[in-house]
């Protein structure tokens, strides 16, 4: 059996991204041992309202979703690295070094304006989620089954004692 495995272009909508188009998807073949994914809400858990209305009113239909997310993804999922970050306000520049880099290359991105307003929008999610997913990991996981990296602001991991 042959399958094509989609791409994100984060190219895409001048540089807010989307699925790329399905042609460029390469196609593999079946069976396969091991797929490595990543997507931006997996393992976030649902939290009680309270807590992401503190955080910012707008999660609360983010929360409500995360529900069908698990069943959706997470519950397939057999073993999970997650990549902790210090200060999730270096998500910001990680970011523009990729709009810049994407610019600089030919391809469509956001302005740095357009980057500081896109990133705004989603560091409410991390700010509420991140620490529940740091310190329970993600729902259904087995700690043996789980790899916590943490990294600093420069992508490099900080080892541990």
């Amino acid at each position: 059996m042959n399958m094509k495995l989609p791409r994100y272009d984060k190219s895409a909508y001048s540089g807010r991204g989307d699925r790329a188009d399905p042609s460029t998807w390469p196609e593999v073949e079946a069976p396969l041992t091991v797929v490595l994914f990543e997507g931006w809400m997996l393992g976030f858990k649902p939290l009680p309202v309270e807590v992401v209305q503190a955080v910012d009113p707008q999660l609360e239909i983010v929360n409500k979703n995360l529900e069908a997310y698990y069943d959706a993804w997470d519950k397939f999922v057999k073993a999970w690295v997650v990549i902790k970050i210090q200060d999730s306000s270096c998500v910001y520049q990680w970011r523009l070094q990729a709009e810049i880099a994407m610019r600089e290359a030919g391809n469509p991105g956001m302005t740095d304006e357009e980057v500081k307003d896109f990133v705004s929008r989603y560091l409410p999610a991390y700010k509420a989620y991140l620490p529940t997913l740091y310190a329970e990991g993600p729902r259904g996981s087995h700690p043996e089954n789980l790899l916590l990296i943490e990294i600093d602001e420069g992508r490099n991991p900080i080892l541990g004692n």
